[in-house]
């Protein structure tokens, strides 16, 4: 039987095979309960709507952030420098330091830097363990990331010119 005029009929063969009648693809898929879903929000709208809402005075303002986050992959090593540095003298340093446990990765979030110092996660760890070690464990970072020596940092500032950069 062939598919031709008949929109039901069109939208299961696009589906593919195995793809029954309930089947439902992305382009019918409720994206009501999610605002951040695709076809969602603001792009679900198009022409004069999309415009109106998009160059709205309200979406034309930057929001600036203080706000630091580092995504590290969890290992031994790592989740002894999540328990005993950060959460122990970083978060001394900086008490808006919070870690989140997202089952395979620390979400780590602060407000104008987070720092890791690998010659005292060497210490900790009784081995060699350098900014190099640490860099294969980090999966995600929002801010300014650099290594200064043995010190992983991500910042919010504006690095040359909120504070002069340091000789290397």
């Amino acid at each position: 039987m062939s598919s031709h005029g008949n929109p039901s009929a069109m939208r299961a063969a696009a589906r593919g095979p195995g793809a029954g009648a309930g089947a439902l693809s992305i382009k019918d898929a409720d994206t009501s309960a999610n605002k951040n879903a695709y076809n969602a929000g603001i792009m679900k709208k198009t022409g004069a709507e999309f415009a109106k809402e998009f160059f709205d005075e309200k979406n034309q303002v930057v929001h600036e952030s203080n706000t630091v986050v580092l995504v590290l992959m969890k290992s031994d090593e790592i989740d002894a420098i999540v328990e005993e540095m950060i959460l122990g003298p970083g978060k001394q340093a900086n008490p808006s330091i919070t870690v989140e446990d997202r089952t395979g990765f620390w979400w780590i979030k602060a407000d104008g830097r987070i720092d890791v110092d690998t010659e005292a996660a060497s210490e900790l760890l009784g081995k060699t363990y350098s900014v190099y070690d640490f860099l294969v464990n980090v999966s995600s970072t929002i801010g300014r990331a650099y290594t200064y020596g043995s010190t992983f940092t991500i910042t919010s500032e504006l690095m040359g010119l909120d504070r002069k950069l340091a000789d290397v």
